[in-house]
């Protein structure tokens, strides 16, 4: 069954707070040659959402072993827990990820209900996110440059969308997969992190470069502007187009259409 990831939004007063808890840490990621790229994924491993914790990982670990380096530097993911149900696992987690300087971009938060206090947190360092399963459309005005997400927000027809996902050629390719690798299906959203994934890697490589010490150099603002711009990116759950204004995943039947192979090429 599916599980709705959205629940109300907390006081306003309480994203001040948290945003004021933590001042940025600079325009740039720098890794020095021989240490790895590191980024950060926000599970759920001990909330109301934690069974499904262990396959989403399993989605974001397969995603790097696509992609395992970027420019000669491998991957780390580092793991944090947003603890779904309590905000303050979410701020905590947040606050955690930016004083590790080194982590250059969020995947996640799984859930709406901590993510819309731990936002403004990213926003004031300036790191940029993606979420594959949070799905309040409030998030989009909490989070501005920074704020990003492979599935679509709360709308009529939302659980209809995510039925057609699931169906796709492309998606059931990908489940099928996934079971051969772990030895079991993969949970609900699985495959909309493996996307989330795969689509910070691919701008990482687009706006890094290694400067003459030999050192990787991510541009923070360079990088949250790419994924923002992320336009037709062929994923697994279907080409993704992010709004520029918002960073929500547009809905898009014609796509949709597209990937179902239900698109008509006789004429």
């Amino acid at each position: 069954m599916r599980v709705r990831l959205t629940i109300a939004a907390a006081c306003v007063a309480c994203l001040a707070l948290s945003a004021s808890a933590y001042a940025g840490p600079g325009s740039q990621v720098v890794v020095p040659r021989g240490q790895p790229l590191q980024i950060a994924f926000v599970n759920d491993l001990t909330g109301v959402v934690s069974s499904y914790g262990p396959s989403l990982a399993n989605a974001v670990r397969l995603a790097v072993g696509f992609h395992p380096t970027i420019r000669g530097f491998r991957i780390q993911i580092n793991t944090y827990d947003n603890g779904c149900g309590d905000p303050s696992k979410s701020v905590a987690a947040a606050q955690a990820v930016v004083a590790n300087t080194q982590n250059a971009g969020v995947i996640g938060h799984l859930c709406s209900y901590g993510f819309d206090q731990a936002l403004p947190i990213y926003d004031a360092a300036g790191i940029v996110t993606i979420s594959g399963s949070a799905t309040d459309p409030a998030l989009a005005a909490l989070g501005t440059s920074i704020f990003n997400r492979v599935y679509i927000p709360d709308q009529a027809g939302s659980n209809a969308w995510f039925a057609a996902i699931e169906a796709l050629p492309s998606d059931l390719a990908w489940q099928w997969g996934y079971n051969v690798v772990f030895g079991a299906p993969a949970f609900p959203f699985a495959d909309f992190y493996y996307d989330a994934t795969s689509l910070l890697l691919s701008d990482l490589k687009r706006v890094s470069h290694v400067d003459r010490s030999g050192a990787l150099v991510i541009d923070r603002a360079a990088l949250a502007r790419a994924v923002r711009s992320t336009r037709h990116y062929e994923g697994v759950t279907c080409t993704i187009t992010l709004d520029p204004a918002t960073g929500d995943r547009i809905n898009d039947p014609a796509a949709l259409a597209r990937c179902a192979g239900e698109t008509d090429d006789s004429d």
